[in-house]
């Protein structure tokens, strides 16, 4: 785990993103709700499983994501790859490429700052070059 790091990326735009990473304790499933709601944040809950690579991508909105249950990895737009277990958090902004990798099981909890119906689909936003 790279705990506590900060890295700055930019997406297809060459604007730039931030992207943080912690590891903390890992929280209840309803504690991770009550967490990204006293962030102002809308939320939600979903199993996150993926047998291939995903492709770069990135999404609309800001958002925290905290890892309640499992296991599994992703990378960032310069391939730099970031493990997750429980009580990872990655906080993003808008735009920031990403992709999550083979082998990815986990329940998470998202909050973001658009409410899901509000988000354009697709929601894995393809680079722009």
């Amino acid at each position: 785990h790279q705990s506590g790091s900060v890295a700055t990326v930019g997406y297809g735009r060459r604007m730039s993103s931030l992207m943080t990473f912690t590891q903390r304790e890992p929280l209840t499933e309803q504690e991770a709700l009550d967490y990204v709601r006293s962030l102002g944040y809308h939320s939600l809950a979903f199993d996150d499983s993926h047998e291939v690579d995903e492709e770069l991508h990135w999404h609309e909105f800001d958002s925290v994501a905290i890892v309640i249950s499992g296991s599994g990895s992703f990378a960032d737009e310069t391939g730099a790859v970031t493990q997750v277990q429980p009580g990872c958090m990655v906080t993003a902004e808008a735009g920031w490429l990403h992709r999550t990798l083979a082998g990815t099981q986990t329940r998470v909890v998202l909050g973001s700052n658009m409410p899901y119906e509000e988000w354009s689909h697709p929601i894995n936003k393809p680079p722009v070059s």
